[in-house]
């Protein structure tokens, strides 16, 4: 499983990697229900199947400073939202770039969902997207976990 070191989030390259981190086998139930709940934010598109509540970027191609007020607005209410012990796992698909300011949302996010018990993975970041999590100096380290 290829896992990022990062020192605040969970990163993984593919979704099917970040879901099976966030449920272990002791937790997912022998009958899956199909049942899917889902929510339409102005940025973010959340969808809930089984253990995991599934975040997605609407339109992604950019996470500027132009989005940061609605992804705040977006990842207040959905924490807001989600019960306690929740998994939730951002999926990057599509996103070329992450600005600072929406990193620093998703850390306050990320701190929110925690005071709950929540557990939190990020899937599928470009590179570009990696980088910006990372900085310029860092670079990124894979780990097989």
């Amino acid at each position: 499983m290829a896992k990022y070191r990062h020192r605040i989030f969970e990163m993984y390259e593919f979704q099917d990697e970040a879901i099976r981190a966030l449920t272990p086998k002791s937790a997912i139930p022998a009958n899956e229900g199909t049942a899917v709940e889902s929510w339409d934010l102005k940025r973010l598109a959340v969808s809930r199947s089984a253990n995991v509540v599934l975040v997605q970027f609407k339109n992604a191609q950019s996470c500027g400073e132009g989005t940061v007020s609605d992804l705040r607005e977006d990842f207040s209410q959905l924490a807001d939202t989600l019960l306690r012990d929740s998994k939730v796992l951002l999926d990057f698909v599509g996103v070329k770039s992450f600005c600072v300011a929406s990193i620093d949302e998703l850390i306050l996010f990320n701190k929110k969902l925690r005071t709950k018990g929540s557990r939190i993975a990020l899937c599928c970041l470009d590179a570009t997207v990696q980088q910006s999590f990372f900085g310029t100096s860092n670079g990124h380290q894979k780990r097989n976990a």
